[in-house]
């Protein structure tokens, strides 16, 4: 879900292997504490249940209808198994499944979509991006796309924010992470139920590139030291994350899972907030029609646009949903 994306937020600005050095982490989602246990409660008698196998799913009830979100936490890595029994039962009573905007379900995409319209974002006719960087940035940039195993032919035209980007993307194939799971595995489920999938909106990718065309070159060089940071935390994060994702551990989910690099460099640039925020009504806005339909729904969203405060969640309940959350 701008996978607020895994956003994602859902959505990407343009397009992992040991950390690099000398990076600075960027801050987490806030994505809010689990709730206190009530220990007042006296239990006349103990019953031990087992959490529900397989990563974390809401319930959100309304009028009677149903609505079972799925948090996700892109990139996730392409091996990655998981089950849950859950979200099979909601699927199979389910007669519509809601994915994030079609361009929104990763960096990869945004990057063909740099590739093939963005003209405006290149350096200009006879400079060279690794030419341009400072020491220390190019140090980071030229560490990173080694373990991308690319070399600096592959971005010597592209300005540093779009350059950066480009680079997450192809360290992430590289080190086997999927920017489009766990959507595609959803998706995948669905058909093999003839369920029918739609996307909760789409973005226009010229508004993107409109923003990144306008960034000054503090914002360009800005936007790339954020790229190289999720270079480096998805290489040293990304597979426990996906791990205790899969296991339905949302403590520790919420503990590490970030702002995604492009939602880091929007907020960062003018116009850039107003974009996320779109993405987050939207998102809202197909989860309320969705409590409008009787029965069964099932949702992906991603966990920076679920939890945080004001977040879908939040909204959904102002609006009179109830909320079931998942067993931490």
């Amino acid at each position: 879900m701008i996978a607020l994306k895994h956003l994602p937020l859902a959505l990407a600005l343009v397009v992992s292997a040991p950390a690099v050095a000398q990076t600075t982490p960027a801050p987490t989602v806030a994505l809010g504490q689990a709730p206190a246990p009530d220990e007042s409660a006296v239990v006349a008698e103990l019953t031990i249940m087992a959490k529900p196998p397989g990563p974390a799913v809401w319930l959100v009830e309304k009028d009677g209808a149903k609505l079972y979100i799925l948090g996700s936490a892109p990139p996730l890595p392409h091996q990655l198994k998981w089950n849950s029994p859950r979200l099979n039962k909601a699927l199979d009573k389910a007669s519509l499944v809601l994915v994030p905007p079609e361009a929104a379900v990763g960096v990869t995409q945004m990057a063909g979509f740099i590739l093939r319209f963005g003209a405006g974002l290149r350096q200009p006719l006879g400079k060279s991006l690794e030419d341009q960087l400072p020491p220390d940035l190019k140090a980071r940039f030229v560490e990173s796309r080694t373990q991308a195993r690319k070399g600096a032919g592959e971005y010597r035209n592209w300005k540093p924010a779009v350059a950066g980007f480009l680079l997450l993307s192809d360290f992430r194939q590289a080190a086997g992470l999927s920017e489009a799971k766990p959507v595609s595995t959803i998706e995948r489920m669905a058909k093999a139920r003839k369920l029918k999938v739609k996307a909760v909106g789409q973005y226009r990718m010229s508004a993107v590139t409109a923003i990144a065309g306008k960034l000054s070159p503090e914002d360009q060089l800005y936007c790339l030291r954020v790229a190289l940071d999720e270079v480096a935390y998805d290489g040293a994060h990304s597979t426990t994350i996906g791990r205790d994702w899969a296991e339905g551990d949302l403590a520790s989910v919420r503990a590490r899972y970030r702002a995604s690099a492009a939602q880091r460099c929007l907020t960062h640039v003018p116009g850039g907030a107003a974009l996320l925020e779109k993405g987050l009504v939207q998102t809202t806005e197909a989860m309320t029609e969705a409590l409008k339909r009787p029965g069964v729904t099932v949702a992906v969203v991603d966990l920076g646009f679920l939890l945080p405060a004001d977040g879908v969640l939040d909204r959904l309940k102002a609006r009179g949903a109830t909320i079931t959350s998942p067993v931490e």
